[in-house]
C-alpha cells in the first residue's frame, strides 16, 4: 500500500476516469469521478460492502486520466470499459449500453437514436451519449430542423410531418433528393460545431419570448440545454472515425513525460503514460520511444503532437502528422499535455516523499549503530558451488534507495576452493584500493551479507588500507532471512516490523539475488564452454558467441555448417565442432 498511499496524497481535485490495476498490471475496474481525490481515496479508507472489499483487496496500483468535466469522465469510462472489459465492471458491460445518434444510409435517410452500431451497416454514428434524454431531445430537435424521413416504412400518403415541413414526403414525391447538405450540417453539429445552431435557437427563443409564447420558448430553452449537454461530451468521442493518437510531451530539466491518448472509431480507448530520463536533446529521447511504441502497438492513421518540436517526425515514424490548432482535436491534445505534466509532477512528489522516508530510515539506522547517518551504503555477498565458479557482488544504496549504476560484479581470482573469508578479503581489497587510487567517493557504511567471519575479513582489509569505514554484518537463518545485526563485536536485535529492519532486509536480499544471478550466469557459461573444449580453433570468444546465439548445446547440434560459418566461425572449425558434439552424444 506504500506507493498507493503516496499517490492518494497527490490526487487532483478534478474530474476524470480512474483505473484500478491488480498485481499483474491488469485493469480490473474502471470508474469516473467528479472529484478524483475524494472518489479514489474512498476505496482505501472506511468500510465497504463485500463486493467493494473484494475489489480493494486485489488493487495493487491505480492510474487516472484528468478530464475537463464529469460528463467527459463518464464517456471515457464507458469507452475504457468496452476496451478492457474489467472483471469488476460486469454491470456496466451488460446489454444496457449507451445510445448513439445515427444517420442511416438509406436512399431517404432517417436520423434516429440507437443502442447498437452493428445492425445498421454504413450508417454514420455519433456518440455514445451518457445522457439518454439529451440524445433523444437533440435528435428530435435536428429532425425538426432538417427534413429527414421520420417513418420506418414509407407509407402511401403523406403524414403530419410533411405538413409541418419536417419531411420531404418521399411517399408521394418520387423525385430523387440530395440529403448531403443536411447530413453535413447534422454531422458538423454532432461533431461539436454547434455555434450556428445554438445562435439560431437562442434567436428563436428570444422571438417567442417577445411574442409572449412562453411555453414554446421554454421548450426551446430545454432543447438548448440538451444541445449544450450533448456537445460537452464530444471532446471524448471524436466522430470523424479516424484512428488517431494525441501525444502530449512535457519536458523539464530532468525528465520527459509522455501521455498518449489513443482514439479508435471516434472514441478514446486507451491512455498511455510514461516518463523518461532526459540525457540528451528532448527530441532524441522522444523519437526512439515512439518508434518502439509503434513497433509494439497498432499504428493509427494520424498522430498529433504538442509540447515539443520533432523535425521530420512523419517521415521517421511513418505515420501521417496532423497539425492541430483548433476545435475538439486541439482540446484533446491539450488534455494529453496536461496529463503528461500532472503525471510527472505526481511521480516526482511521490519519489520525493519516498526519499524523505528512506532518509529518515537511514538516520534511524545511524542512531542504532551510533554513527552518522550512512547515506551511501555498500553491501557484499559471495556465491560459489563447492568452490567452483566463485563470484562476489556488491550493491550500493544512496539515501536509502538502490543505485543500480553503482552495482559491481567480481570474479574471485586469487582464492582456490570454497574459502569465504579469503574471497571476501580479495573483493573488499579490490573495491576500496581502486576507490583510493581513483579518489572516488567512499561509503558511509559497509554491510557484509554474513556474520562475524565476513565482518572481520572486511575489517582486516579496511584497516590495512588506512581507511575508517564502519562495517556491519547481517546474520541469516537457514532460510536466508535476516535475523540479527553484528557491529563492533556486538549483536544487535531490532524490531522486525521496523523500517530499519525492512531496509536492511531489502539490502540483504538485493545483494544476495545479484550475486546468485551472476553465479548462475557464470556457471551456465562454464558448463556450456566445458562441453565445447577440445575443438581446435574454438576459443573463449567464439564459445561466448555461440552461447549468446544458440543458448543450448542441443541448438548447436541442430545447426548447419552454413549457419556457423555465417557467425564467422571457419568452415573447418564448424565441421569439427559438429562432429565433436555428435561423437559426445554417441559416447
Amino acid at each position: 500500500m506504500g506507493i498507493i498511499e503516496e499517490k492518494l496524497k497527490l490526487l487532483p481535485d478534478k474530474p476524470g476516469s480512474y483505473q484500478m490495476l491488480d498485481k499483474n498490471g491488469t485493469i480490473i475496474y474502471v470508474g469516473k469521478a467528479k472529484n478524483l481525490k475524494n472518489r479514489v481515496r474512498s476505496y482505501f479508507h472506511g468500510a465497504h460492502n463485500l463486493k467493494t472489499t473484494k475489489l480493494v483487496s486485489e488493487i495493487a496500483d491505480f492510474t487516472y486520466v484528468i478530464c475537463e468535466n464529469e460528463l467527459e469522465a463518464y464517456v471515457l469510462e464507458i469507452n475504457l470499459i468496452k476496451e478492457y472489459d474489467p472483471k469488476y465492471n460486469i454491470l456496466l458491460t451488460d446489454d444496457k449500453t449507451y445510445p448513439y445518434i445515427a444517420i442511416t444510409s438509406e436512399e431517404h435517410p432517417r436520423l434516429i437514436v440507437t443502442r447498437t452500431k452493428k445492425k445498421r451497416r454504413n450508417a454514420r454514428y455519433f456518440g455514445p451519449y451518457p445522457n439518454v434524454r439529451a440524445a433523444r431531445s437533440t435528435a428530435d430537435l435536428l429532425n425538426r430542423i432538417y427534413p429527414f424521413r421520420k417513418c420506418n416504412n414509407i407509407p402511401k400518403e403523406p403524414c403530419l410531418y410533411y405538413h409541418m415541413h419536417q419531411c420531404l414526403a418521399p411517399c408521394i414525391n418520387k423525385e430523387k433528393f440530395d440529403y448531403t447538405d443536411y447530413k453535413n450540417k447534422v454531422a458538423s453539429f454532432l461533431n461539436g460545431n454547434g455555434d450556428d445552431l445554438i445562435k439560431h435557437i437562442e434567436a428563436e427563443m428570444e422571438t417567442l419570448s417577445n411574442n409572449l409564447e412562453f411555453e414554446r420558448a421554454i421548450e426551446y430553452r430545454d432543447l438548448l440545454n440538451s444541445i449544450k449537454s450533448t456537445l460537452a461530451h464530444q471532446k471524448i468521442a471524436i466522430n470523424d472515425l479516424t484512428a488517431r493518437d494525441y501525444i502530449g510531451v512535457y519536458v523539464d530539466d530532468e525528465d520527459v513525460s509522455i501521455d498518449i491518448i489513443i482514439t479508435r472509431v471516434g472514441n478514446i480507448v486507451q491512455n498511455h503514460q510514461t516518463i523518461l530520463s532526459l540525457y540528451d536533446d528532448p527530441a532524441e529521447t522522444v523519437i526512439p520511444y515512439l518508434l518502439q511504441f509503434y513497433e509494439l502497438n497498432e499504428k493509427p492513421k494520424e498522430i498529433c503532437l504538442t509540447g515539443i518540436e520533432v523535425p521530420n517526425l512523419e517521415e521517421i515514424i511513418g505515420i501521417s502528422f496532423a497539425d492541430v490548432k483548433l476545435g475538439k482535436k486541439k482540446e484533446l491534445l491539450d488534455m494529453a499535455l496536461a496529463n503528461a505534466k500532472f503525471n510527472l509532477e505526481n511521480k516526482r512528489n511521490i519519489y520525493k516523499n519516498q526519499v524523505l522516508k528512506k532518509m529518515e530510515t537511514v538516520e534511524e539506522l545511524g542512531k542504532i549503530l551510533g554513527i552518522d547517518a550512512p547515506m551511501r551504503i555498500e553491501a557484499f555477498d559471495n556465491s560459489n558451488l563447492f568452490g567452483e565458479y566463485p563470484v562476489s557482488a556488491m550493491v550500493c544504496y544512496i539515501n536509502g534507495k538502490p543505485a543500480p549504476k553503482e552495482f559491481r560484479k567480481y570474479h574471485i581470482k586469487s582464492v582456490v576452493g570454497a574459502n569465504d573469508y579469503e574471497s571476501m578479503k580479495e573483493v573488499v581489497y579490490r573495491r576500496y584500493y581502486r576507490l583510493l587510487i581513483e579518489e572516488s567517493t567512499m561509503p558511509d557504511l559497509i554491510i557484509m551479507d554474513g556474520g562475524e567471519i565476513q565482518v572481520h575479513a572486511a575489517e582486516e582489509i579496511i584497516n590495512s588500507l588506512g581507511l575508517e569505514i564502519p562495517i556491519m554484518g547481517i546474520q541469516k537463518d537457514d532460510h536466508h532471512k535476516a535475523t540479527i545485526l553484528y557491529f563492533e563485536d556486538r549483536f544487535i536485535n531490532i524490531d522486525k516490523n521496523s523500517k530499519v529492519f525492512l531496509l536492511l532486509a531489502d539490502i540483504s536480499q538485493k545483494v544476495h539475488d545479484f550475486a546468485i544471478s551472476f553465479f548462475r550466469s557464470e556457471k551456465t557459461k562454464g558448463l556450456f564452454s566445458s562441453r565445447l573444449d577440445g575443438v581446435k580453433g574454438l576459443g573463449k570468444a567464439r564459445k561466448e558467441m555461440l552461447l549468446k546465439e544458440f543458448i543450448t548445446i542441443d541448438a548447436i547440434k541442430k545447426a548447419k555448417v552454413e549457419e556457423l560459418v555465417q557467425l564467422k566461425i571457419p568452415e573447418n572449425v564448424a565441421v569439427e565442432l559438429l562432429a565433436h558434439l555428435n561423437a559426445e552424444e554417441t559416447k
